[in-house]
């Protein structure tokens, strides 16, 4: 559920910056054919944008995974736990509710196109209806004139005069089947009806649709002259009863339809403009790329050893002038009291300690990673040899850098209270050939 949340916000970021290009770029040309295919090629990006993240390449990179920090303890009436299982709950229910909300969005735009294909049909079956070649002719009642795939519903109140004009609109609409653009863009917006520019879309689709019908139109033996007039005569004739599914002549587009047949057509060159809205929507599906990295533990035996360092397993403790009397929670399983007694596993060990302590390495080694960690706060993580990694969590402040080689009893920081913490400490953890063990049987007496 978070996920196809996460897709929808994903996928609408990129139509919004898709559109907006294309205003830019081609809303005032008389390239119709070309606009109307960028017009139905943006929502089609704009889905598989998202899903580029499974075209990889390949690239060459060690890391060090960091997994979700998860301890609690307890140290008399004092308790540092996780607060990752507490909001979850809370988490789960907003996700819930917000899901719940896009359901009953799309369900309702959804109900209102079944509503109007349901109209469309009834109107039909009341009107008469005369075959004439490929098309369906309907005389209505209805106030306006429109055409859904073969079928031209005729108005009973148009002038003879200009049925013959209006029927030529329409059946240019049919042969440039644009109901199944209609079509398909109502079914985007039942999916994205939380983004408000997939209204203006619809209205800039319709409008070249408009541009393309008058030129069909006009690229025959009707004259300018008179196509205008008939448009003239219509501009104040918005119809009662509009609905978004079918192709009006009548419509609020017409003063766009008349500054667009009587413009000058568009220097071809102009087209190379273009190549900005292709380069814009490679860029955004190449933001949803990753590298296929080689998601690893460092080396077990770490090259950047210097030769004079000792081979050995971290024995020193890691708070300077600290011992295991210090150790508040120790490595395994406990009872967590804020989830009623539940065992949960402590994979390191906490030591207390007063804000800016110094913490120390416990064996020879090298810096794999000194970087705020989230939940883990101030981390250093530090490959030793043989297999071996110590973790050293919630720092104030670092006293090394990543790369940098360290010998054991150096300092690499100071005890804070970063990250998941309630309280000054250092959370420590052994990691040996990638699994966690128990510190406490490393330290010598």
């Amino acid at each position: 559920m978070t996920n196809f949340l996460i897709y929808l916000i994903q996928s609408s970021l990129v139509f919004s910056c898709l559109y907006l290009l294309y205003i830019i770029v081609g809303s005032r040309v008389t390239f119709h054919k070309v606009n109307r295919f960028i017009l139905l090629l943006i929502p089609v990006v704009a889905l598989l944008a998202p899903l580029s993240y499974l075209l990889t390449f390949e690239t060459s990179s060690t890391i060090i995974q960091i997994p979700q920090f998860n301890e609690f303890v307890t140290n008399g009436e004092t308790i540092l736990v996780d607060t990752i299982e507490e909001t979850s709950t809370q988490t789960y229910n907003f996700k819930t509710i917000l899901f719940g909300l896009y359901l009953l969005g799309s369900s309702l735009i959804f109900l209102r196109l079944l509503h109007s294909l349901l109209l469309l049909f009834q109107l039909k079956k009341q009107s008469g209806v005369t075959l004439e070649n490929n098309y369906q002719l309907i005389q209505t009642n209805h106030t306006s004139t429109f055409s859904f795939f073969n079928w031209i519903f005729i108005s009973k109140h148009v002038h003879p005069t200009e049925s013959t004009l209006i029927i030529a609109h329409e059946k240019a609409h049919v042969q440039l089947k644009h109901s199944i653009d209609v079509l398909f863009a109502e079914v985007y917006i039942v999916l994205f009806w939380f983004n408000p520019l997939v209204y203006a879309y619809r209205k800039s689709l319709k409008s070249i649709h408009e541009y393309q019908a008058d030129s069909w139109v006009l690229n025959g033996p009707i004259k300018t002259s008179n196509y205008l007039q008939a448009l003239l005569q219509n501009i104040e004739k918005e119809t009662a009863h509009t609905n978004n599914l079918y192709s009006y002549f009548n419509q609020s587009v017409i003063k766009k339809r008349i500054d667009m047949i009587t413009k000058k057509p568009t220097a071809k060159v102009y087209k190379l403009t273009y190549s900005v809205f292709i380069m814009g929507a490679a860029s955004l599906c190449l933001a949803f790329t990753k590298p296929n990295t080689t998601e690893k533990l460092l080396p077990s035996t770490t090259p950047q050893l210097a030769k004079e360092f000792v081979l050995e397993p971290p024995t020193l403790f890691p708070v300077q002038g600290k011992s295991k009397n210090d150790i508040s929670s120790s490595y395994g399983k406990r009872r967590n009291p804020l989830k009623k007694g539940k065992k949960m596993m402590h994979k390191g060990i906490d030591i207390k300690a007063p804000i800016g302590t110094p913490v120390i390495a416990t064996a020879d080694g090298v810096v794999a990673k000194a970087a705020d960690q989230n939940k883990w706060g101030n981390l250093i993580v530090i490959e030793h040899s043989d297999g071996y990694q110590t973790w050293y969590a919630h720092l104030q402040k670092f006293n090394v850098t990543e790369n940098q080689s360290v010998k054991k009893g150096d300092v690499i920081g100071y005890v804070g209270n970063t990250g998941a913490s309630l309280g000054s400490h250092l959370h420590y953890e052994v990691h040996y050939k990638e699994a966690q063990v128990n510190p406490i049987n490393f330290f010598k007496e």
